[in-house]
């Protein structure tokens, strides 16, 4: 990630999620989650392989826009859960445009958004700019490179002695192996008892196609170089030494070399 350029993959994932039929919470700002989008939206090009999308989800179930469907629905799920089992801190890790604090805004519940500082800065101002309101979020400016950022949220007022939801989508491949681990390890130390984690995790168990050996360059020469794609069982071993109990697993095609798997966990 560099330090000075907000994230252009969080802008599109935002955008192709600004498409889908959502659920909302009563008292969300389901509008002012669109609102976003739509400045988002305003002079964005998207790189080759964003428009080559379309193309791949066509072909199968395992294309990146049916999968940001699932995704996007596993994440709401988890959000939703929370909500309805008493949870009042949310966290969001790489919240990148992520709307969810204003779409499930609930009173008396916080959502911590954690975040690069460039990605950060400009949602703020956009979140400004089209009037979004703000209370109940929690905005933690932090690199996840940095083993600190666990320390920022505390300063920010989160209390590991209180049921959380932590949310880690689309993070972990841009992550070097220590920080991967160290993010699992981090969320767990903060986890009471209750408490859910859910993540998506980028694995693969053989080397790369063409196509995605592309889209991985593409990547890199745009700052967000992938990293950390382990093998699925290496991948939830990972989870489980970090101190955390799987609960559910799915993934995006079993015969798929490259898997994503969305992970559901409780502290250990």
């Amino acid at each position: 990630m560099r330090d000075d350029t907000a994230s252009l993959t969080a802008r599109g994932v935002a955008l192709g999620r600004s498409r889908l039929d959502r659920p909302a919470w009563p008292t969300g700002d389901a509008d002012a989650e669109a609102r976003l989008y739509a400045m988002l939206a305003e002079g964005y090009v998207p790189r080759d392989r964003d428009r080559d999308r379309g193309n791949e989800a066509s072909r199968g179930e395992d294309g990146f826009r049916a999968f940001l469907v699932t995704r996007t629905r596993f994440f709401d799920s988890a959000v939703i859960r929370a909500l309805r089992s008493g949870v009042d801190q949310i966290v969001i890790l790489a919240a990148g445009y992520d709307g969810r604090a204003l779409r499930f805004h609930s009173p008396g519940v916080t959502f911590f958004e954690v975040d690069h500082p460039a990605t950060q800065a400009d949602k703020r101002a956009r979140l400004d700019e089209v009037g979004a309101p703000l209370d109940g979020i929690v905005f933690v400016a932090a690199d996840f490179i940095d083993t600190d950022w666990g320390d920022r949220l505390a300063a920010a007022g989160h209390d590991p002695t209180r049921r959380t939801l932590f949310t880690c989508e689309g993070l972990l491949r841009y992550l070097p192996e220590h920080a991967f681990r160290g993010l699992l390890a981090t969320t767990a130390g903060r986890a009471a008892p209750g408490s859910e984690f859910v993540a998506s995790v980028s694995t693969r168990e053989g080397p790369p196609g063409e196509r995605e050996q592309a889209r991985i360059d593409a990547l890199a020469e745009s700052g967000e170089a992938v990293l950390t794609v382990p093998h699925a069982a290496t991948a939830l071993a990972w989870v489980a030494e970090g101190g955390w109990r799987v609960v559910s697993t799915g993934r995006n095609g079993p015969d798929d070399p490259h898997t994503r798997l969305l992970v559901r966990a409780r502290p250990a």
